[in-house]
């Protein structure tokens, strides 16, 4: 394939599986998108392809932004279980005082 479809292509799929959440697959790209450009760093870019490269770190920086968002989110989510577990633990401790009290 030609390394400006490929990069087109790259920048598509990227956006494509953040717009999906799969963070999975957003992994896979990125990691494909690192050996690319280990590959074209040893080429000569014509302008064409350097707009592409352009366009493909955009969008990779407003993944990034995003992965970074929902990661946080993710830790929110993670601190209100863990303090929900902590207040179901203490009624379930309450709990069972007043079931031995009451016997």
């Amino acid at each position: 394939m030609d390394d400006l479809l490929l990069i087109d292509w790259q920048t598509r799929s990227l956006a494509a599986a953040a717009k999906q959440a799969d963070w999975e697959k957003v992994s896979q790209i990125d990691t494909e998108i690192a050996a690319l450009l280990t590959t074209l760093q040893q080429m000569p870019l014509s302008d064409s392809k350097r707009k592409a490269l352009v366009k493909l770190q955009q969008t990779h920086q407003q993944v990034l932004q995003l992965c970074q968002q929902s990661g946080q989110e993710l830790q929110q989510k993670m601190a209100q279980i863990h303090l929900q577990r902590d207040g179901a633990q203490a009624y379930a401790v309450f709990a069972d005082e007043e079931t031995f009290v009451n016997e």
